[in-house]
């Protein structure tokens, strides 16, 4: 069945909407995403294929953060810098039928900032936002904070990786193999310090705070105002979670000095730092192999290859973070 098809079939049942356009619009590595109109007004809806093992997870996480987000929007100085979900006629946030589940949002009018660069007064906006995100954590309920996940350092994506290169990279010989055969021993070597920094983290008393997790220029909306998008990994973490991105870029000094104006942050643990790096480096090639050998491909098979060689390449070169990183701090 088409899957417009059921898009519309779905707008009238939940949402009472007769759409009167859908269109696809390039879409992230958890859901299919497409503009809706109808004769009023615009839509934003993201589709999630129930059939794909990996996206499991962030069909999950819909119920966790949608409440989280919406109590955001009402409730704190974030309203201008979030899109709050839409409530179906059913009083939920989500919606499905056999092969996908659907949840549908404002339509912002605006660019995703992607592989452009953030100006000035984005990198502003930005440590703003992150700023009265980690600072909203003490006035969120009990309930609603005890529905969200906690960080604890698991790495469980590594023990699937490293029994991938040691057991089933060399059964095809094929792109897949070509590109990450010659990075073996690095991915040995990355997977036993982020195992070593998982251990150390576990013991450690961190300052946990409200965390988007994936605040990336991918996620990153300019409208009338710089809006953080995709929130399923939402989740209470060390600051160094959401700060690990920005600090890495080169205007990581401006932001740090803007960020510190809404959110205090005295003791940077550069541990964690070097675990979310690395944390996020091995995730993505893990799905990337994921995508290309097992459940099949998000984005086109050339971009995801290319995706996969670049943080291979910034993996094999990660020796000199925690020195890069220090210099930030002086």
């Amino acid at each position: 069945m088409d899957i417009k098809y059921q898009i519309t079939k779905i707008l009238k049942e939940y949402y009472n909407i007769d759409a009167t356009r859908i269109e696809q619009r390039t879409g992230g590595w958890s859901a299919l995403a497409f503009s809706i109109e109808d004769e009023s007004k615009n839509y934003f809806l993201k589709v999630y294929n129930k059939s794909k093992p990996s996206i499991i997870q962030w069909i999950e996480a819909i119920d966790r953060y949608t409440p989280l987000v919406q109590w955001l929007h009402d409730h704190t100085e974030l309203n201008k810098h979030l899109v709050s979900p839409i409530f179906t006629k059913y009083d939920g946030f989500k919606c499905e039928d056999e092969s996908y589940v659907y949840l549908l949002s404002e339509f912002i009018n605006g660019e995703t900032i992607g592989e452009g660069t953030l100006s000035p007064n984005q990198i502003n906006e930005l440590a703003r936002i992150l700023g009265l995100l980690h600072r909203s954590t003490s006035t969120i309920s009990y309930e609603l904070k005890e529905q969200q996940k906690m960080e604890v350092f698991e790495i469980e994506y590594c023990d699937l990786l490293r029994s991938f290169i040691h057991h089933d990279l060399d059964k095809l010989d094929d792109e897949v193999f070509k590109i990450v055969n010659p990075y073996t021993s690095c991915l040995d070597e990355k997977i036993e310090r982020i195992r070593y920094l998982s251990n150390i983290l576990k013991t450690k008393s961190l300052n946990y705070v409200l965390c988007h997790a994936d605040a990336h220029n991918w996620n990153l909306m300019q409208g009338q105002n710089l809006t953080l998008i995709d929130w399923e990994c939402a989740k209470l973490a060390p600051q160094e979670q959401d700060l690990i991105l920005p600090l890495t870029e080169p205007y990581a000094k401006q932001f740090l000095k803007e960020y510190k104006k809404y959110m205090d942050y005295p003791t940077p643990d550069i541990d964690a730092f070097e675990y979310y790096f690395l944390k996020r480096k091995l995730e993505d090639i893990w799905e990337w192999i994921n995508d290309l050998r097992f459940e099949g491909l998000v984005k086109s098979e050339e971009e995801t290859l290319n995706l996969l060689k670049t943080t291979l390449d910034e993996c094999s070169r990660a020796n000199r973070f925690r020195s890069d990183l220090e210099k930030v701090f002086l």
